[in-house]
C-alpha cells in the first residue's frame, strides 16, 4: 500500500485528488479490495502490462526523468500474489489510475495462504 501510495504522489500534480478505499463485497466475503485511485497522468492502455515488469517507467523521457528505478510495482504484485491475491491496474492516460490490491481474508479459524490451520 505504501509503494501504491508514495506512486500516486509521485505522478499526480498539485491540485489533483488521491483516495484510498477499503471495499468489502458480499459475494466476495472472503476477500478484501483495496484501491488506491488519483487523477494523476495515467498509463496508456498499451503500457498497463508493462508497469509490472522490473526496472520499467513508462513516463521517462530524455527531457523527463522520474525518480526511482522502477521495481517497486513489480515487488507489490509479487508480495500480493505471495499472499494469495492480486495487483491490478485501471488507468486512462492524462486521467489517473486506479490500483487494487486484493487480499484474502484471514480471520480467526481461517487458513492462511501457505499456512494450514493448527488444532490444539
Amino acid at each position: 500500500m505504501l509503494n501504491l501510495l508514495v506512486n500516486a504522489i509521485k505522478f499526480t500534480s498539485t491540485g489533483g485528488r488521491i483516495a484510498l478505499d477499503v471495499v468489502d463485497r458480499d459475494a466476495t466475503a472472503d476477500v478484501v479490495y483495496l484501491r488506491v485511485r488519483d487523477t494523476g497522468v495515467g498509463v496508456a492502455r498499451e503500457k498497463q502490462d508493462m508497469i509490472f515488469d522490473p526496472f520499467v517507467q513508462v513516463r521517462r523521457t530524455p527531457m523527463q526523468v522520474i525518480e526511482g528505478v522502477g521495481p517497486g510495482l513489480t515487488i507489490s504484485r509479487d508480495l500480493a500474489r505471495g499472499m494469495g491475491g492480486d495487483l491490478r491496474v485501471r488507468s486512462r492516460e492524462g486521467h489517473g489510475s486506479t490500483f487494487t490490491l486484493t487480499l484474502r481474508r484471514v480471520g480467526e479459524g481461517a487458513e492462511s495462504p501457505g499456512r494450514p490451520v493448527v488444532s490444539r
